[in-house]
């Protein structure tokens, strides 16, 4: 069969053509310059990194990703809607009433660049609303320099300690229902509250700086996963508690509950609202965060997967994108924790130092 000339170009052409616009359907996930694609994940096209970049080689692995165009500004902080402008107004009117009060000290001081605390603690010792001051900056330090994030605009963080009668009252105010929580952070109005234990400060001061990282969380990262985002606060909710040459340590205790896989906590999303697995889940993210913050190449990877994260703060990271990035970057993190893990629960002082 005699082919003719312009049959051949036209074959040449659809080549050339399908060569040069036809791309698979990839997330790309980059950590230190080398590049994993994550096959059949059509929303997460980012190209996430850690300390070094090639920024050339992220661009054009970023152009030939068919991906959505990069969201502009204000697109891309449309979770801090919920923030709503009443809402923040009607929180400051009603914890300036608690300024005056002379059962109270309230003070508003920078943590950081763009960030500012609203705190106010009963006034129960010379101590208690300075050592909560102290242990903010160190977390909110701590944090940025594990996950290199920095707000782009002004925070403005209520964090308030109330005694059981302020504390009911105030969570009726905004809108939830009082119950024997020891925390609540009311997303809508960027405010923090606290139940003062009098039995023990400790307790209420470590509550404090956990409930101070769901803010931050939320506002340097946007919506997350509660294994992340109650893992993180877990840990840094006991900065400074521990006399050691690490700021950041987790009690021995955690490491005794029942071990979970990581895909196991990471797919127990539905059960975090059910009081019967709570224990164990809050446990195996607060180990799970500390191994990878304590473990070098867990370091990188966690800040790979939370700089993601940041980066649609509208939307979590599906499971087997966070799950293949792990097993890429860090092959064996699965025997690396039980490694740890055993050696922790051996650990017999009350807290284990991890960053």
């Amino acid at each position: 069969m005699k082919i003719k000339t312009r049959h051949v170009l036209l074959l040449v052409v659809v080549l050339l053509v399908l060569h040069f616009f036809y791309k698979p359907n990839t997330a790309v996930v980059e950590v230190n310059n080398y590049t994993h694609k994550a096959e059949n994940a059509e929303s997460y096209t980012h190209v996430y990194t850690t300390e070094t970049v090639n920024y050339k080689r992220v661009d054009n692995v970023a152009s030939k990703v068919k991906a959505q165009p990069k969201p502009a500004p204000v697109q891309q902080n449309s979770c801090e809607l919920i923030h709503d402008p009443e809402e923040l107004e009607y929180a400051q009117s009603e914890l300036s009433q608690l300024n005056d009060n002379l059962d109270f000290t309230a003070e508003k001081f920078d943590i950081g660049p763009y960030t500012s605390v609203n705190l106010i603690t009963p006034n129960v010792n010379d101590d208690y609303h300075k050592t909560l001051r102290i242990r903010l900056f160190e977390a909110y330090e701590k944090y940025q320099n594990l996950f290199g994030l920095y707000p782009d605009k002004p925070i403005l963080m209520n964090l308030v300690v109330l005694p059981n009668n302020y504390y009911d009252d105030y969570v009726s105010r905004f809108g939830a229902l009082p119950s024997n929580n020891a925390g609540i952070y009311f997303g809508k109005n960027n405010t923090a509250l606290v139940r003062f234990d009098p039995a023990d400060p400790q307790s209420s001061l470590r509550v404090a700086i956990h409930e101070a990282m769901h803010v931050i969380n939320f506002n340097l990262i946007g919506i997350t996963s509660s294994w992340l985002n109650e893992g993180i606060a877990e840990v840094f909710e006991n900065t400074l508690i521990y006399k050691t040459n690490r700021t950041i340590a987790i009690p021995t205790y955690r490491v005794r509950r029942t071990y979970m896989e990581l895909r196991s906590l990471i797919d127990s999303e539905a059960l975090w609202e059910q009081q019967s697995y709570r224990g164990d889940l809050y446990a195996n993210a607060n180990n799970w965060l500390a191994f990878f913050i304590q473990h070098k190449q867990g370091r990188k990877v966690l800040k790979a997967i939370v700089q993601a994260e940041a980066k649609n703060p509208c939307n979590t990271l599906e499971n087997e994108v966070i799950l293949n990035a792990l097993s890429t970057y860090f092959i064996d993190y699965e025997q690396a924790y039980l490694v740890w893990l055993k050696a922790s629960q051996q650990v017999e002082g009350e807290f284990i130092p991890v960053y």
